[in-house]
């Protein structure tokens, strides 16, 4: 690693450019993945067909995977320059329809940005083991595209409302303790964190369907839930941090990545600037539309690590296997 990566360094007064948070373009951003929701089912409605339903299917997953972003954004407190609307939105816009939990994310998630380039870091279950053979990443990809990997989010989404496991997005299961006493006591935590406002979601959502005369569309965002999202999620997790320079470096521009998209990889992958992750890391406070100024800043000055650069999620993706 050069010296100058190992030092480099924005001022003071850049860094506070590019921590300005504005709230109109947080409501831009969150409008984007509304508009896909309503688009995604307006085009059914409209035109039943079955290459309908499956454009649909995409438009949803495309959704989702920006409410899962927008998630992240405001567990960092950076998507709105209000913060009682960055707490609102970020919990009842984003997270509760994917049956996630703001609050919950932000915990785990700050863990990971603590220790990110420590054998602590939560997150680094998910790409210590690249890179694999195709072999063993076809199987990992065909767990998520047949449902496998959805049905057991569900699950343990639903325990993680109820207090019954620690809330954790890696795949590992650990109780809570201490447990909430009884059914009740489960009931109590389940709605504490507002996970009847998770389920009230899915409700809505069906019941503006069947008012439409189709609730059976309300399976469309089910299968894009449980079979695309999962995907969806893989990839941008491995894009992140997989096969990356030093894994085990605490310099974010060591430990994770930048990545080109085009405008199919943005929409289904990497949302919200999402695939400037290095430069998230690098300075996770400045809201998700500033990254690509600081990604810009960063290739200039020639700090970013070639191995932590990739032109699509194509290439990445080739990295992480073994020949």
């Amino acid at each position: 690693m050069s010296k100058v990566m190992s030092t480099y360094s924005l001022s003071a007064e850049r860094r506070t450019e590019l921590n300005q948070k504005s709230n109109w373009r947080g409501t831009l951003e969150v409008t984007k993945d509304w508009a896909l929701v309503i688009i995604g089912f307006a085009i059914s409605l409209a035109w039943p067909h079955p290459l309908s339903y499956v454009l649909s299917v995409f438009l949803l997953a495309s959704a989702m995977a920006g409410f899962a972003i927008l998630q992240h954004e405001t567990a960092h407190r950076s998507l709105f320059a209000t913060p009682s609307l960055n707490e609102w939105i970020g919990e009842y816009l984003a997270a509760l329809p994917i049956l996630q939990s703001m609050p919950g994310y932000r915990a785990y998630h700050m863990a990971h940005h603590r220790l990110a380039g420590t054998m602590e870091d939560p997150d680094r279950i998910m790409t210590e083991a690249y890179p694999v053979s195709p072999g063993s990443l076809r199987r990992k990809l065909w767990r998520d595209i047949s449902g496998q990997t959805g049905i057991k989010s569900i699950i343990g989404l639903m325990g993680m409302y109820a207090g019954y496991w620690k809330y954790e997005l890696t795949g590992k299961v650990e109780r809570l303790l201490p447990a909430p006493q009884g059914i009740t006591g489960y009931v109590k935590t389940f709605i504490a964190n507002n996970g009847h406002i998770a389920m009230a979601w899915q409700f809505a959502i069906w019941g503006v369907l069947y008012a439409l005369g189709n609730g059976w569309l309300y399976g469309l965002w089910a299968i894009a839930f449980v079979f695309v999202l999962p995907t969806c999620m893989r990839i941008r997790q491995i894009a992140d941090h997989a096969v990356v320079a030093d894994p085990l470096s605490k310099n974010p521009l060591l430990h994770a990545r930048t990545t080109s998209a085009n405008w199919f990889e943005k929409l289904l992958f990497a949302p919200h600037y999402e695939h400037y992750h290095l430069e998230h890391h690098f300075m996770p406070t400045a809201p998700c539309w500033q990254l690509p100024k600081l990604h810009a800043e960063l290739k200039a000055a020639g700090v970013i690590p070639e191995q932590n650069q990739a032109s699509s999620l194509l290439n990445v993706l080739r990295r992480a296997t073994t020949p």
